[in-house]
């Protein structure tokens, strides 16, 4: 609960310190990415068979420049977390376990040169994600027997911590960007007491800075 009340509490003071940042006359860009996560949830009762869940993500940022190299970058971006089982018994069967989110990170971002035709950087920051739907897929030989919503499984809101290295490609009229960022889920994410589960996630992605 502690390292919750932190990362809320850094979330909402970066949010409310933006406006002056705009208002300040900082260069602002705006941008879209998409990609691929891949998260494994870590639970309290884990068995070790489990396998990691690739999805698809996508979403929008803005862009602080506080100087030449800082900047801040807060994002609005769709991201599933989750995992899955499958095996051969009679028949080949997977069980796939999701969790939807609106995902805000709030990042601090570090360009490590100013110019050239790559400008590589790294960022970190905290992050939280908006519980929109949580849903558990049982298959058999490919065809779907069990399709039902388990939201009410998992607490409405995730927090967490990214960490991760990017690289900018200027082009004429905007940047192409890319990143790779590992989520290291802080907080409780079950809705059940007796078990523990947190969400983590590397995530590779894509876009443009305009």
């Amino acid at each position: 609960m502690k390292k919750s009340a932190w990362i809320c509490a850094a979330v909402l003071l970066m949010v409310a310190f933006l406006p002056k940042l705009a208002v300040a006359g900082t260069k602002i860009n705006f941008g879209l990415k998409a990609g691929v996560s891949m998260s494994n949830v870590k639970w309290s009762d884990d068995d070790g068979e489990e396998k990691a869940l690739w999805k698809p993500t996508f979403g929008v940022f803005a862009q602080f420049g506080i100087n030449e190299t800082l900047a801040i970058q807060p994002e609005l971006n769709y991201l599933t977390m989750g995992e899955m089982w499958e095996g051969v018994d009679g028949v080949t069967w997977k069980e796939v376990y999701t969790q939807n989110y609106l995902w805000i990170p709030i990042l601090i971002k570090a360009r490590l040169t100013k110019e050239g035709p790559v400008v590589p950087n790294v960022f970190a920051g905290p992050a939280v994600g908006i519980l929109l739907s949580g849903r558990y897929i049982y298959t058999e030989d490919g065809t779907e027997v069990d399709n039902e919503s388990v939201k009410d499984w998992y607490k409405s809101v995730d927090f967490g911590a990214v960490l991760g290295v990017g690289a900018e490609f200027p082009m004429s009229t905007f940047r192409l960007i890319a990143d790779l960022r590992y989520y290291l889920g802080l907080s409780q994410a079950s809705d059940y007491p007796e078990h523990t589960l947190k969400n983590n996630a590397l995530i590779f992605a894509i876009g443009a800075a305009f």
